[in-house]
């Protein structure tokens, strides 16, 4: 096989056989948060979804990955990084794999693990907050090969470190280092050599994007986001003389998995600290979101010619998500609306360009802070990443529909990771504790 290979051959290595219930890297199967689940319950008992059992983990917001019903989770050992694998059954350790992973982050606060591990085939591909990239065999529980994005990119670790879901496509592994010249870089999956690194992003590595593979225009190809930096031209001591400052634009590019070329940039819409990634909505479009005052944008892919260009159909701050992916359901957008500076709720945005609905709007209904959602079996499942309160409602774009809610995880815990949905059991953390729930 070619080197690049077929990407679709990512779908087969993680949905083929009896695994149909996996959740091996981030958003699920297709990295949409979306689960092809059926048989959830409707409603709760008056106590809540049983809780099947709860593991004390590292802090932070890394969130686990079910594959062949083992749960992968990253985690620190002192001052190494681990791979920990417990059973999805009980919540036992099965084994882990503690690895070198230098480095510091400026903020002791956020010195914690985020990253999400990619499993497919017998390989588990993870990166660190401090930047170590590697791929630790499921068989040996060893590393098989390592790198160190924020040593070989020379990225500065700021308060948030590095933060990266690895995407495999075919027989390469990508993430995105972030920093000047290199926005994407792509590596073998087996021997860890590194094959292609693509145009840069953005200035510096505030940007917390990992790549997606989409089909535009009938063409498969990678697409990533980068964030907007302002870079110092000069420097002063004293208040009058603080140094001028430009602007350099955060980009949004497609690129060729071959060998990483551009086919198409972006830079109309503008993020200071770019986290959820572009999302791809159908006939060549993708919409875009973030918090920092981004707001949110939809652009499309034409073919003009003989190559590829950017329309922007809009640009809006009616909606902007600060850190989680939105789901789509037909022509509308499920957008936890909510960031530093918004506090938006649940929203419902027709991908048109117009608000549907969102929870701020209709009195008693919960605003879900930073938490994340999935959706399966017709329903939304929803964490308030302050209140710690789980919810189940109705996936219906006519309007929000509650169905079943109850206390989860630690309040005001930034219980901000990412949810996993395997065989009904649902996997949820907040800053110390990883619980196992039953919705069926």
């Amino acid at each position: 096989m070619n080197r690049t290979g077929i990407c679709v051959v990512l779908g087969i290595l993680l949905v083929a056989g009896p695994a149909v219930c996996d959740w091996p890297q981030y958003g699920g199967p297709d990295r949409n948060n979306v689960s092809l689940e059926t048989g959830l319950a409707d409603s709760w008992p008056e106590g809540g979804p049983k809780v099947l059992w709860e593991a004390a983990v590292s802090d932070g917001y890394a969130a686990p990955v079910v594959k062949d019903d083992k749960v992968y989770l990253l985690g620190r050992d002192g001052g190494n990084g681990m791979l920990r694998c417990l059973d999805i059954d009980s919540g036992k350790e099965v084994w882990s794999c503690s690895f070198a992973d230098p480095g510091e982050i400026k903020s002791k606060k956020y010195n914690v693990e985020r990253g999400i591990p990619t499993i497919a085939g017998d390989a588990a591909f993870v990166v660190t907050g401090h930047g170590t990239f590697a791929c630790i065999d499921l068989k040996s529980h060893r590393v098989k090969w390592r790198h160190h994005l924020a040593n070989d990119y020379h990225i500065e670790l700021f308060m948030f470190g590095v933060c990266q879901s690895p995407l495999v496509c075919g027989d390469m592994v990508l993430v995105a280092p972030h920093a000047p010249d290199a926005g994407v870089a792509a590596y073998d999956r087996k021997s860890g050599e590194r094959l292609w690194v693509s145009q840069g992003l953005g200035k510096y590595s505030w940007a917390y994007t990992s790549p997606v593979l989409m089909t535009v225009c009938g063409q498969e190809m990678i697409v990533a986001a980068g964030s907007e930096e302002y870079a110092s031209k000069s420097r002063g001591r004293n208040a009058k003389d603080e140094p001028k400052k430009e602007l350099v634009p955060g980009h949004i590019v497609g690129l060729s998995p071959k060998d990483g070329s551009t086919l198409w940039d972006y830079t109309g819409w503008q993020c200071e600290q770019a986290i959820p990634g572009p999302t791809p909505v159908g006939n060549d479009r993708i919409f875009i979101t973030g918090g920092y005052d981004a707001g949110s944008a939809m652009i499309q892919i034409v073919q003009a010619g003989g190559g590829l260009e950017v329309n922007e159909l809009y640009k809006t701050d009616v909606v902007g998500s600060q850190l989680h992916q939105p789901i789509q359901l037909g022509n509308h957008l499920f957008i936890g609306s909510n960031s530093n500076t918004r506090n938006d709720g649940l929203a419902c945005f027709n991908i048109a360009g117009t608000l549907a609905w969102r929870t701020k709007d209709i009195e008693g209904a919960p605003n879900f802070e930073r938490g994340s959602f999935i959706m399966a079996d017709g329903k939304l499942i929803l964490l308030d990443g302050k209140s710690g309160i789980l919810y189940l409602a109705k996936a219906d774009a006519a309007g929000y529909q509650p169905l079943a809610s109850a206390p989860m995880v630690g309040k005001n815990d930034m219980a901000w990771a990412p949810l996993a949905l395997s065989g009904g059991r649902l996997l949820v953390r907040d800053w110390t504790t990883l619980k196992c729930v039953d919705l069926k």
